[in-house]
C-alpha cells in the first residue's frame, strides 16, 4: 500500500500566499496605500511635511 499524503491546511494557504502574484498585488496595494495617504492626508503634522512635495508634483492642490 502506497501512502499518499495530502497537502495540509496550512502549507496550501502558505503556498498562495507565498505566490508572486499575491506578492506583487499586497506590495502595490501597500505602495499606493501610502501614497495616497501622503498626498491626501489633512493631520496637519503630515501635511505641513509633505506640503512642498505636494505642490512640486502638482498631483494635488492642498489650497
Amino acid at each position: 500500500m502506497t501512502a499518499f499524503s495530502s497537502p495540509s491546511i496550512l502549507q496550501k494557504t502558505a503556498g498562495i500566499t507565498l505566490s508572486k502574484p499575491v506578492q506583487v498585488t499586497l506590495y502595490m496595494l501597500l505602495s499606493t496605500l501610502v501614497i495616497w495617504t501622503v498626498f491626501f492626508t489633512t493631520y496637519p503634522a503630515a501635511h505641513n511635511t509633505t506640503h512642498s512635495l505636494r505642490h512640486h508634483t502638482l498631483g494635488v492642490a492642498c489650497h
